[in-house]
């Protein structure tokens, strides 16, 4: 999730005027969101969410190092509360094709899952493998056409840009051990910005472009999406707000501030 961090749509269309380009010139930044629950199942047993993610996108010159943290509170019908807290760190190659992860998730003050490894293609749309080194060293093949989350967001934002769809991909994050996912996109036409008073020159706010993406279990496409995401994100890969849907209740992020990074010197 990446992520993995995964990102509703106005159908009013803001359209950029005839032969105009926006170029996808990813800022390298700092980001805090906050929850709120949009809707629950009846039979979910859930009554209430709050939390919020910080995320970071930063430029390591040969990589994109992102770093994501996740604080999930949910209230259960009879009262309970459960604290779900994960943390995925990541590095990728600009080519695609070197990606490193370390993923970790606890409950309720308990570190219940540990994910590490390191994936690497053989070539742009060729197969390849992840090792991971926790919970346990297992060597997993991934097929032909597999992607890594950076590269994959970044293919998504520029066919958004040239108003181009997108077929359905492979997708490997280091969630699980296990092969990657099956992901569906749908972009919809770019639109104005929010008027939130928290993006400000020069990060923002610029048109955004609605992107619905689905992603379905490991070997089983034609399934149950597993989780489904709805992101607004600028050309320069800021989203001021994004929509997660987990079956049993959705929520929506909000961009609580944002600040550059720091330039690398790269």
């Amino acid at each position: 999730m990446l992520a993995a961090i995964t990102f509703i749509c106005s159908c009013l269309a803001f359209l950029a005027p005839a032969g105009a380009v926006t170029p996808v010139e990813i800022t390298p930044h700092r980001a805090a969101y906050t929850f709120e629950m949009l809707s629950s199942e009846p039979s979910g047993g859930v009554s209430g969410v709050t939390g919020g993610m910080t995320f970071e996108w930063a430029d390591a010159c040969d990589g994109w190092a992102l770093d994501q943290h996740y604080l999930i509170r949910i209230t259960n019908n009879d009262g309970t509360n459960t604290e779900i807290r994960t943390s995925n760190a990541t590095w990728e190659s600009k080519d695609g094709l070197r990606y490193r992860f370390s993923v970790k998730r606890g409950r309720d003050g308990k570190l219940v899952e540990d994910l590490r490894g390191d994936a690497r293609l053989e070539a742009a749309g060729s197969s390849g493998v992840v090792a991971f080194s926790r919970p346990k060293q297992e060597k997993i093949p991934l097929p032909e056409g597999t992607k890594f989350p950076t590269d994959f967001m970044l293919e998504q934002m520029r066919a958004a840009r040239d108003g181009s769809s997108m077929p359905p991909k492979l997708v490997f994050e280091g969630g699980a051990m296990e092969g990657p996912q099956s992901v569906t996109t749908m972009i919809l036409p770019r639109r104005a910005p929010s008027k939130s008073g928290v993006l400000k020159e020069p990060l923002g706010p610029n048109d955004v472009w609605p992107i619905y993406v689905a992603y379905f279990p490991a070997g089983n496409p034609g399934g149950t999406a597993e989780t489904e995401l709805t992101i607004e994100i600028q050309a320069n890969g800021i989203v001021p707000s994004f929509v997660l849907d987990y079956g049993i209740f959705k929520l929506r992020a909000v961009l609580a501030r944002v600040s550059a990074l720091p330039d690398a010197g790269c």
